[in-house]
């Protein structure tokens, strides 16, 4: 069976009930760092040289604390059958750009 970029991502990803609600919270950590990690290391590709909007993914998700953690977790809430790749990156677009 062949199957579009976007039907295979949506079909690996997670959504915000399955990381909510099925994951510990270890498991629920790990898996957005690595989407934010992921996001910011697309964003260098897609600006490299300039390193400012991975630099902005990264201060935005790491150095934030648990304000960052707090408004990924409550958007998910809001949006449990969405992936949670997808509103990661709408809440990074919304601080650092596209």
């Amino acid at each position: 069976m062949f199957m579009t970029n976007t039907s295979i991502n949506e079909a690996n990803a997670f959504t915000a009930d399955e990381v909510l609600n099925k994951m510990n919270a270890d498991q629920r950590i790990f898996y957005v760092n690595g989407i934010a990690s992921g996001l910011a290391y697309a964003r260098w590709l897609k600006d490299k040289p300039d390193q400012s909007g991975m630099q902005c993914i990264n201060k935005w998700y790491y150095q934030s604390g648990a304000d960052t953690w707090k408004r990924i977790t409550a958007f998910m809430e809001l949006h449990l059958d969405k992936p949670v790749p997808a509103l990661v990156h709408v809440l990074a677009k919304k601080e650092c750009g596209s």
